[in-house]
């Protein structure tokens, strides 16, 4: 069994113990869509499996891990619903743009864009969000907001409500020193954030990262959740805007 395929029925088994338990992101708080509406609930055969972010009426943005092995018979995306598994509208995926050197053992160049069969209707609690500026630099100590609708813990639930957390965000070579760096560690194309008892988890992975109200994180993977010593790792953006413009404009 794939690493992904693993992920999702890991996530299945545990959605069962999270219904009528608003819980969530590690240290976080249970919020509406409509504060969040560019976040999307990225299913895996009718279940929630991934975040992602909706970049126009056409257009996901997600991680690269959440689709590398997945058909687009099997992925579909929900939008516009606070609660996990329920509500909004669905959409089907007309095609998987996963970057070619994703690295499924690194997870290095992991983003993936997604083209939808329709477009989005937008309406309040579905809205886009904007993308950081091309090359921008993600410093130590600036305030971010993670959302989704991962683990509470490690082994946690899932949440049953979507969930947000305010983070610090940590350079790319500041998190080296938790890591390593290069293959295997976090490489230039990759920065953390998290702080103790705050971070994203597993069923996170795809979300958004957003600092000043700007698409600049990708959720990406990390080790035990919520550890100040571990904290979340995400795809930076800002490196693969010519990536993400290119499919888009196509």
């Amino acid at each position: 069994m794939s690493k992904f395929l693993f992920i999702i029925v890991v996530l299945l088994s545990t959605y069962e113990k999270s219904i009528g338990h608003p819980l969530g992101i590690v240290g976080g708080n249970p919020v509406n869509i409509e504060d969040y509406p560019y976040q999307v609930s990225m299913l895996f055969r009718g279940r929630h499996a991934c975040g992602g972010s909706i970049l126009n009426e056409n257009f996901i943005l997600t991680a690269a891990h959440c689709t590398f092995d997945g058909s687009i018979r099997d992925i579909t995306i929900r939008v516009g619903s606070s609660i996990i598994n329920s509500g909004g509208k669905i959409y089907n995926v007309a095609k998987i743009n996963y970057h070619e050197k994703f690295n499924i053992d690194t997870y290095d160049f992991d983003v993936s864009v997604l083209k939808l069969t329709e477009p989005i209707a937008f309406e309040e609690g579905v809205q886009p969000i904007s993308l950081i500026a091309k090359d921008t630099e993600i410093q130590d100590g600036q305030s971010a907001v993670a959302t989704g609708w991962g683990r509470i813990s490690t082994t946690g639930p899932l949440a049953s409500q979507l969930q947000q957390v305010d983070v610090p965000t940590i350079s790319t070579e500041t998190c080296q020193g938790y890591y390593g760096k290069g293959i295997g560690g976090v490489t230039k194309r990759m920065f953390c954030a998290g702080d103790d008892g705050k971070d994203t988890c597993m069923g996170d992975s795809g979300g958004p990262l957003v600092i000043d109200g700007v698409l600049a994180g990708i959720t990406s993977w990390g080790d035990i959740c919520g550890q100040v010593s571990t904290p979340g790792v995400y795809t930076k953006i800002s490196i693969f805007r010519n990536y993400i413009d290119e499919i888009m404009n196509t």
